[in-house]
């Protein structure tokens, strides 16, 4: 499973996560720690070694196996993964599931994550769901374009919703109901 975000010159895809990425799967969220942090709830000191990526890559392909989860990589021509972006808590009686993405820091702001997104949607209607919910924080001003630019809509502020850098923050909710 594997398709191309069709970015003109520049040659990214997006592609299921796998037992082989734990290498590279861990030099990107370790290059990329402070720049995440600085916008999310920092993952457990635990998941920064190999075998705390490779229980990580094992929890996601047992969810993605029971239909809960669709964990994906999006990947530079090079090989290099780039960001994530995934789907969770999938529930098919209700027909909803969660966004969730994150960017290398060095590939922001050049429209990979609005493709993506855009995929993911894609992706989302394949699965015969209706709804995708996503969380932003308040400061992050990229993440929230993406998601309105993907047809996402505010529906409400969540005050100390998380925890970055030792500071409460607030995060809106969004709603992309699909056709």
């Amino acid at each position: 499973m594997a398709y191309s975000l069709g970015l003109g010159d520049q040659q990214v895809s997006l592609r299921l996560l796998s037992r082989s990425d734990y290498a590279s799967l861990l030099r990107f969220e370790v290059e990329n720690r402070a720049w995440f942090e600085s916008h999310i709830n920092p993952r457990e000191a635990e998941f920064y070694a190999v075998d705390g990526v490779k229980n990580h890559i094992e929890e996601c392909l047992s969810q993605y196996q029971r239909k809960v989860m669709l964990p994906m990589l999006i990947t530079h021509e090079t090989g290099e993964i780039i960001g994530r972006i995934n789907l969770t808590n999938i529930n098919s009686v209700l027909s909803e599931a969660y966004l969730g993405y994150r960017m290398s820091e060095k590939f922001t702001g050049r429209g990979i994550a609005k493709r993506a997104v855009e995929q993911m949607i894609q992706l989302a209607k394949e699965l015969n769901l209706h709804t995708l919910m996503a969380f932003a924080s308040i400061g992050n001003r990229a993440s929230q374009t993406v998601l309105a630019r993907n047809g996402f809509v505010e529906m409400k502020t969540h005050e100390n919703f998380a925890e970055v850098l030792g500071c409460s923050v607030d995060c809106i909710e969004y709603l992309k109901t699909i056709e």
